[in-house]
């Protein structure tokens, strides 16, 4: 990530780790912004991670606010790996907070593990937060298989799913299903992998027609 403004804020299990670009999560913020969630923190994954990195600039350089996180025991947030639930409170907790400082028309975006939790968040934030409204849900190689997604729970935010025919670590076929089964837009590429090793930049232009596609940029 480039330059982000780095800022700790109490979540459900300690200290979580922030970086806000063109906002700053503890003071007055647009009314629409987007929240970013990372991989795995089991294996690696941080809200420096590439693919979150990459969909972060095309944010910042287009004008949108964004808000990227560290879960649990990822970077430097407190707190230790809980399975997905605890995550999901790590995610709702910022989530809040930003519509706390005046978002109220949030999109979302996660890449793998978090392409999951963020699917699971919408449901969450109708409960905890109706005065805010999810727009927009984009999913890189959702990992669809390890931590399913209740078809029910996007209800009708618009989705859009990215992700490579030689994906390494999530069935290419299960995210195919799960992206028909919701109604979501696909975009398909034959090579990249999981990572999008290689493919940032294609990665980059995907995201960008998304955004402008949806009138954000």
């Amino acid at each position: 990530m480039e330059v982000p403004l780095i800022r700790f804020i109490e979540g459900p299990a300690g200290l979580t780790e922030t970086a806000g670009f063109l906002c700053d999560i503890n003071k007055p913020m647009p009314t629409q912004a987007l929240l970013l969630l990372h991989p795995h923190p089991l294996y690696g994954g941080t809200m420096e991670n590439k693919v979150i990195a990459t969909i972060a600039r095309v944010a910042r350089d287009s004008g949108l606010a964004a808000v990227a996180f560290n879960f649990r025991g990822a970077g430097r947030s407190q707190g230790e790996w809980d399975r997905g639930d605890g995550e999901l409170k790590d995610a709702e907790a910022v989530a809040s907070l930003m519509i706390t400082q005046g978002v109220t028309k949030l999109c979302l975006a996660g890449f793998s593990f978090g392409g999951s939790i963020a699917a699971r968040l919408i449901e969450t934030l109708k409960n905890s937060q109706p005065a805010c409204d999810v727009i927009d849900l984009l999913q890189v190689a959702p990992a669809v298989e390890n931590f399913p997604i209740d078809l029910e729970v996007l209800g009708n935010v618009p989705c859009k799913v990215i992700f490579n025919s030689d994906d390494e670590v999530v069935s290419p076929r299960a995210i195919a299903y799960y992206a028909e089964a919701v109604g979501a837009s696909v975009v398909r590429y034959e090579s990249g992998g999981h990572f999008f090793h290689g493919a940032l930049a294609r990665l980059k232009v995907a995201v960008a027609s998304h955004y402008q596609d949806r009138g954000f940029l």
